[in-house]
């Protein structure tokens, strides 16, 4: 059974996976969301606030009418007293105390709303300052995941650009090697131009009987028999 339990947990766990790629592949469009439902809260938080606020003010003045509704009463049962008026005054002192109790559940309800605008007012300044920081961090992620998207497409290019480059040199090369074989081509074909040239005119020259200055075996012969000959003195010449 527990090979079971544990092949169970692996399911489950395999099945959480997809939920947590996805929820990482889109980290930054949950953050905005969740800014956007934070900003709503907020503004919600802002009209509550408003509504205590005027409802404290409303009870500010049903207080300041009672106690001028009992400030009243208070002379009138003194007057009432004053004229010996006494089931007259006691009415009124009636009147006076049950003004005055619910005077003092509404000064409580006065302070307890006091209270909570003063906590809901630093509440919002807090959640205030908290959500400029988050829409900091959003604008800062965005500029990475941006940086991110740039470096990688730069690295492509770059990849790209080298392999364009090799091609390029490989190009270059074939273009200079058949440039070069070109030029060795029209180099021999004019040394073979020249030497035909030459060799119609040396043969011109021999047909005219004209001496065209270049050397055979006979002017080798007879340079070396004129080095043979003795000179008058009788000694053979230096070499």
């Amino acid at each position: 059974m527990s090979i079971w339990r544990k092949l169970e947990t692996l399911f489950r766990a395999s099945a959480h996976e997809p939920v947590a790629k996805l929820v990482d592949a889109n980290d930054i469009r949950i953050f905005e969301q969740e800014l956007r439902d934070a900003e709503q809260a907020i503004a919600r938080s802002k009209r509550e606030l408003a509504c205590l606020m005027a409802e404290k003010t409303r009870l500010e003045r049903d207080n300041e009418a009672l106690q001028s509704v009992v400030n009243k009463r208070e002379l009138q049962a003194s007057q009432a007293l004053e004229k010996r008026q006494d089931p007259l005054a006691l009415e009124l002192a009636n009147l006076i105390a049950e003004d005055e109790t619910l005077l003092q559940r509404q000064q409580q309800q006065h302070a307890r709303l006091q209270q909570q605008e003063a906590q809901l007012r630093r509440q919002l300044r807090d959640s205030s300052r908290a959500l400029k920081h988050f829409y900091s961090e959003m604008r800062l992620a965005k500029a990475n995941r941006h940086a991110e998207l740039v470096t990688r497409q730069l690295q492509g290019h770059a990849r790209g650009l080298h392999s364009h480059m090799e091609e390029l040199n490989l190009s270059a090369t074939r273009i200079r090697a058949r440039q070069t074989e070109a030029e060795d081509v029209q180099a021999a074909l004019t040394e073979l131009e020249h030497e035909q040239q030459n060799g119609d005119l040396d043969a011109r020259l021999k047909a005219a009987g004209i001496d065209n200055g270049a050397s055979d075996g006979e002017k080798v012969l007879a340079r070396l028999r004129s080095a043979q000959k003795p000179n008058p003195e009788g000694h053979q010449p230096q070499p």
